[in-house]
């Protein structure tokens, strides 16, 4: 069967009915995404890999009882965030959160933003020195938005703040970005971006 021209309702709806194939259709489609976006939170590999995998085997579980009306993305990535801050606060109970948040690296997912709209930075060393002046939510959210494409409501429900909050921190954050980074060519795509960030 053709996962692909399947609705995300209809895809569930063949998960909660006992289907195997569509279940493990989820779990190849989103199962990378989820360690990318664990490796914000930790460099644990093996918390991340426990985390999914426990994630999966719960909603497999219970899966009868789960509704997931329209996105499945959604869905697992705030779970996903909620299971894995409540075991890093475990295994890291003499550092906050945000300390062992700000050990990870953000450089990776932001340059694959300016590569695939074929941005280039006049240095290298730029994009590390932008992103050390931004604050980790708004990372987080810029992260959430254009590398994962969750909508500003999805970010506002996984991150606990208001629409407008998602919108002020995703603002600020390609402000920031858009001061200190110098584009040798910018994409069509990014230079609408910024457009309406910033006409």
């Amino acid at each position: 069967m053709d996962f692909s021209s399947l609705s995300e309702v209809e895809i569930w709806g063949l998960v909660k009915s006992g289907n195997q194939q569509a279940f493990s259709y989820i779990y190849s489609t989103f199962s990378k995404d989820l360690y990318k976006y664990g490796h914000k939170f930790t460099q644990d590999t093996n918390l991340i890999e426990d985390v999914i995998q426990d994630l999966f085997v719960h909603i497999w579980d219970l899966k009868k009882n789960i509704n997931v009306k329209n996105s499945i993305k959604f869905y697992l990535f705030a779970c996903f965030r909620r299971e894995l801050i409540k075991k890093i606060k475990c295994a890291y109970k003499n550092e906050s959160l945000e300390e062992v948040h700000s050990k990870f690296k953000w450089e990776a997912s932001f340059l694959e933003i300016l590569d695939e709209n074929q941005i280039i930075l006049e240095s290298s060393n730029k994009i590390s020195q932008a992103l050390g002046q931004i604050p980790l939510r708004q990372k987080e959210a810029i992260y959430l938005r254009y590398i994962q494409e969750l909508s500003y409501d999805e970010i506002s429900k996984m991150m606990d703040v208001q629409v407008p909050s998602v919108y002020n921190l995703i603002f600020k954050g390609l402000k920031k970005l858009k001061n200190i980074l110098s584009f040798t060519r910018t994409s069509t795509k990014f230079s609408g971006l910024l457009f309406l960030f910033f006409q």
